[in-house]
C-alpha cells in the first residue's frame, strides 16, 4: 500500500542543501501527529497517528515528497509505533500483535516477531534503537512487575495524549508518566518512587539477551558497538555513553535539569539530544541541542516560547529532523496541538 505525501514549499530547503538555521517544516497535513523520526541508509521512518490509526511510515531520504510505505495494524485493538529504519530498507517496529508488546521487522516478503519468548514474562521493548546494518539491538524495559500492566495499557491507548504521544522519556519517572495541569522542575531531587528501568541488547539471529546498567531511551551508534543512552537520578536526567559490550562507561552531561532522547550523528562525532536546560527545568518547553563529543560543547539549535520539540534524528551529518507542536504560521511562539515533523541545519 502507498500514499503520497504532501510537502510544503520549506522542504525545498532540505534537498540537497542546508543553508538556514531556522527550523524547516516538511509536510504540511495538519490532521496528523508525526513523531520519532529515524534515519538509516536512503530510508526515513516516522511514526504518524490520524485520530484512532497509527502506522510507521517510510519514505525515501532523496525523495522525500515520494510515495510512502506502510506498517500497519492488522487486528482490531493492535497498535504498531517505535518505527526504525534499517539501511537496506527493513523496518524494525514494536506491536502488541501477539497480545504482548514484542518487537518485529517488516520486509519486502514478511514480518517477523523478535525474540517472542521473554516478552511473554516481566520485559516489555520501549525506546527501541536498531543498528543501521539491523544486527543490534537494543531496547530498555522496566523490572518492576507493578509498572508492566501499567505502561502496557499506555502503549495500547489509541487515544494517548498528545503531551504523552511525543514525550515518551516521561513514561519512567513518577511525577512525569501522566498528564496534568502543571509538572515540577526535572531538576535534582525530584523524587521518583519508580525503580529504574534496564537497557538489553541482542544480536539479530542469535538467542542471547544481554542486560546492560540501567538506563533507557538507548541510541546506537552506525556499526552497532556503542551507544549513547539517558539515566535518570532523584530527577536528574544525563546523557551517557557505552560500549555495547559493556565496556566503556562515560558520563557525557551533568545538567541540573533535563538531558533525553539522544541521536548519535552518522560518523560518531555528534549527538543531538532534547533538553528543558533553557526553560529551567520546564517539562513542556523543550528544545533541541547538539554535543560535540571531540570538544564536549553544547549548542542550542532550535529555540522559542512555549515550544516542546522532541525525537531528533539525523538526515545527514548537518541536518536534524524533528517532531514538534510548532505553528507553521509562527514556529518560533506560537504552538499547535499535533506534532508535525520539522529540520533544523547546524550552524556554521
Amino acid at each position: 500500500m502507498k500514499k503520497t505525501l504532501l510537502l510544503s514549499a520549506a522542504l525545498l530547503a532540505v534537498c540537497p542543501a542546508y543553508a538556514q538555521t531556522q527550523p524547516q517544516l516538511l509536510f504540511t497535513n495538519t490532521k496528523l501527529d508525526m513523531t520519532y523520526p529515524d534515519v538509516a541508509g536512503d530510508y526515513l521512518v516516522y511514526n504518524q497517528r490520524l485520530r484512532k490509526r497509527h502506522q510507521v511510515m517510510q519514505v525515501q531520504r532523496s525523495q522525500l515528497d515520494g510515495s510512502a510505505q506502510h506498517v500497519d495494524a492488522k487486528f482490531n485493538n493492535e497498535i504498531v509505533r517505535y518505527g526504525i529504519a534499517i539501511a537496506n530498507g527493513d523496518i524494525a517496529f514494536v506491536s502488541n500483535r501477539l497480545g504482548v508488546i514484542t518487537p518485529w521487522l517488516n520486509t519486502s516478503s514478511k514480518q517477523v516477531a523478535i525474540h517472542t519468548g521473554i516478552f511473554h514474562s516481566l520485559l516489555m521493548p520501549n525506546h527501541l534503537d536498531v543498528s543501521s546494518d539491523g544486527q543490534t539491538w537494543v531496547f530498555d524495559s522496566t523490572l518492576e512487575a507493578a509498572r508492566t500492566p501499567r505502561l502496557s495499557k499506555q502503549f495500547s491507548d489509541v487515544k494517548l495524549k498528545h503531551e504523552l504521544q511525543g514525550q515518551a522519556w516521561r513514561m519512567y519517572h513518577e511525577r512525569l508518566w501522566q498528564t496534568k495541569s502543571g509538572y515540577p522542575e526535572t531538576q535534582k531531587g525530584l523524587q521518583n518512587t519508580f525503580e529504574k528501568p534496564y537497557l538489553f541488547a541482542f544480536y539479530h539471529g542469535s538467542n542471547d539477551v544481554t542486560m546492560l546498567n540501567d538506563g533507557f531511551d538507548a541510541s546506537l551508534s552506525q556499526d552497532g558497538k556503542s551507544m549513547v543512552f539517558v539515566r535518570e537520578t532523584r530527577g536528574n536526567f544525563d546523557l551517557w555513553l557505552q560500549n555495547i559490550d559493556g565496556t566503556g562507561l562515560k558520563r557525557l552531561t551533568k545538567n541540573t535539569y533535563a538531558d533525553v532522547e539522544p541521536s548519535l550523528s552518522p560518523d560518531g562525532k555528534m549527538v543531538a539530544f532534547v533538553s528543558n536546560r533553557d526553560s529551567r527545568g520546564d517539562v513542556l518547553q523543550t528544545f533541541i541541542h547538539v554535543l560535540d563529543l571531540n570538544t564536549g560543547k553544547i549548542t542550542a539549535v532550535t529555540s522559542g516560547m512555549g515550544i516542546t520539540d522532541g525525537g531528533p534524528a539525523w538526515l545527514d551529518n548537518n541536518t536534524i529532523i524533528f517532531h514538534s507542536n510548532r505553528a507553521s504560521q509562527a514556529p518560533s511562539t506560537d504552538t499547535v496541538d499535533n506534532w508535525r515533523l520539522w529540520t533544523v541545519a547546524l550552524p556554521k
